[in-house]
C-alpha cells in the first residue's frame, strides 16, 4: 500500500483540530519546525516513519491510522510498543554498565515484574 499523504494532512489536521492544537505547538511538542508541520498539511512533504511515529504518540493514535491504512485511531498494538518502551527505559538505566540490548525474554519478564508491582508503582 502506497502513503496517503493527502490522507495522513487531513488526518492530521483533524487531530490537531480535536486536540485544540496549533501547527507551532505541535512542532514543539515533536522537535520539528511549524513550516515541516505546514509541508506535512499541505502535501508537499512527506514526514519520516520517526516523525510519524511521535505525532501518533502526541495524539494517541495509531501510525496504521495517521498513513491511512485503517481506520480505526486506538493503536492494537499496544502490547508491542510497551514492550518497545520498557526496552528503551532499560536501555538506558543499564546503559551504565554497557548493556544496550535487551533479549525478548528480558523485556517480557521486566513486563511482568512491572506488572506485578503496578500498584506499588503507581503509589511512589
Amino acid at each position: 500500500m502506497d502513503f496517503d499523504i493527502e490522507k495522513f494532512g487531513y488526518r492530521l489536521i483533524v487531530l490537531m483540530e480535536d486536540f485544540n492544537m496549533t501547527q507551532v505547538e505541535l512542532a514543539k511538542e515533536i522537535d520539528i519546525s511549524n513550516v515541516t508541520i505546514s509541508r506535512y498539511l499541505s502535501g508537499d512533504r512527506t514526514p519520516r516513519l520517526d516523525v510519524i511515529a511521535r505525532i501518533a504518540s502526541v495524539f494517541h493514535v495509531s501510525i496504521d491510522y495517521l498513513l491511512g491504512i485503517s481506520d480505526q485511531k486506538e493503536d492494537s498494538s499496544k502490547n508491542i510498543n510497551f514492550d518497545l518502551e520498557i526496552a528503551l527505559l532499560a536501555k538506558n538505566l543499564f546503559a551504565l554498565d554497557g548493556n544496550v540490548h535487551l533479549s525478548k525474554s528480558q523485556i517480557d519478564l521486566i513486563r511482568k515484574i512491572l506488572l506485578a508491582n503496578k500498584d506499588f508503582i503507581l503509589s511512589a
